[in-house]
């Protein structure tokens, strides 16, 4: 135990290293709890939008945008936005104009609603899909409600004669005449009948093990998968500097000394790596406690558990690499090279989909973002 107590007092005592630590804590503080938070809203596609008409259908639609988890909107005047569009916070803007419901009423498609896009936008092809959605309401309402006002009045036995095309025999069917507000009454007490429901029950699965995933996956889950990556690399620096004291005895011939006591090297190396692994331990611990809202306290373990086999793998690759060049100058320029080299990886796996290519899964940054992604889904 001598010779781990001894790497701890070391690693404490090593100011290079201790900087390094605290400004590799305060980065996981600091910008990835605040990646966290503003993940989702990141995710979303920013747009402005301005309701120039005070009619309910033009409201509706603007408090669906409002509250759409697919949008990010901006609100206000026109110069507000404008300027919010010249500066690059919003890809357009959307203006729903005063005589939006009554071209819905009378059917007219142009110019409902106008979009102020830069000339590279590329954005509000995917907003017009999004806002033509939460239209379709009252799209449909008012031209079911021309069709319906344009059937036949009721004789003056109180109802219509119609054919039924099982019999070929003609029945007489009631059909009260309703006013457009108590047709939205009915259609709107129709539409919260549970036998007339209609919702999509969308299931996640996944294709490798076949088992379903009781979370739904959003777009957010991209970012935290980049936040992961990025603890993992830190992870990887601050034990690049931890290691550094292996560097320098190496360089110093201590290492070779320390053979001439005696005592077994293999033990002593494993515990002096051992007390590294410690040292680096309240760091792992902030990463896992980063996500613990997503992930839950049984993911939080294993968040933690997974930053611990990552550590301690790369702490032994940084003692390999150490004990093979025995310089602390070269040390740190080939600890780095390969923090990046394992950091680019990792990412090139996670977003293998997006390229069409699937590579490195096997490479530490690579399974630690992959098992991160699980404990949040």
């Amino acid at each position: 135990m001598g010779a781990f107590l001894l790497r701890i007092k070391l690693l404490l005592a090593d100011r290079v290293a201790t900087v390094c630590y605290i400004l590799c804590v305060a980065v996981m503080v600091l910008v990835f709890f605040n990646m966290n938070i503003y993940a989702s809203d990141a995710s979303r596609v920013p747009v402005g939008v301005i309701c120039e008409s005070d009619s309910p259908s033009a409201e509706r639609l603007f408090e669906s945008l409002k509250k759409s988890d697919a949008l990010r909107v901006s609100t206000g005047s026109m110069e507000e936005l404008e300027e919010l569009l010249m500066d690059g916070y919003i890809g357009s803007i959307f203006v729903i104009g005063d005589d939006y419901e009554e071209k819905l009423r009378a059917g007219i498609k142009e110019d409902i609603i106008k979009v102020i896009t830069p000339t590279d936008d590329t954005s509000s092809i995917i907003v017009r899909d999004i806002v033509a959605g939460y239209m379709m309401y009252d799209v449909c309402f008012f031209r079911t409600y021309d069709e319906y006002a344009a059937l036949p009045q009721p004789n003056d036995t109180g109802g219509q004669e119609t054919q039924s095309k099982e019999s070929g025999e003609k029945e007489t069917v009631t059909l009260p005449k309703m006013s457009e507000e108590e047709f939205s009454e009915y259609v709107q007490k129709v539409a919260s009948d549970p036998i007339y429901g209609f919702d999509f029950d969308i299931e996640y699965r996944d294709i490798k093990s076949g088992s379903e995933k009781d979370v739904e996956i959003t777009t957010a889950m991209i970012y935290r998968q980049i936040i992961a990556g990025l603890i993992g690399m830190l992870l990887m620096v601050i034990c690049v500097c931890g290691c550094n004291g292996f560097a320098l005895e190496c360089g110093q011939s201590i290492l070779k000394r320390k053979r001439t006591t005696g005592s077994s090297m293999l033990l002593s190396y494993g515990l002096e790596m051992c007390a590294v692994l410690v040292y680096l331990t309240p760091a792992v611990i902030l990463s896992s406690l980063i996500m613990i809202e997503e992930s839950g306290i049984w993911g939080a373990v294993c968040i933690f558990l997974m930053g611990e086999a990552l550590c301690a793998l790369f702490i032994m690759i940084c003692s390999a690499i150490a004990l093979f060049i025995k310089s602390a100058s070269a040390y740190q320029l080939v600890g780095t090279v390969v923090c990046l080299v394992l950091g680019a990886c990792g990412f090139i796996n996670t977003f293998s989909a997006m390229t069409g290519t699937s590579v490195l899964g096997w490479t530490p940054v690579a399974a630690y973002i992959n098992g991160f992604a699980e404990m949040l889904i």
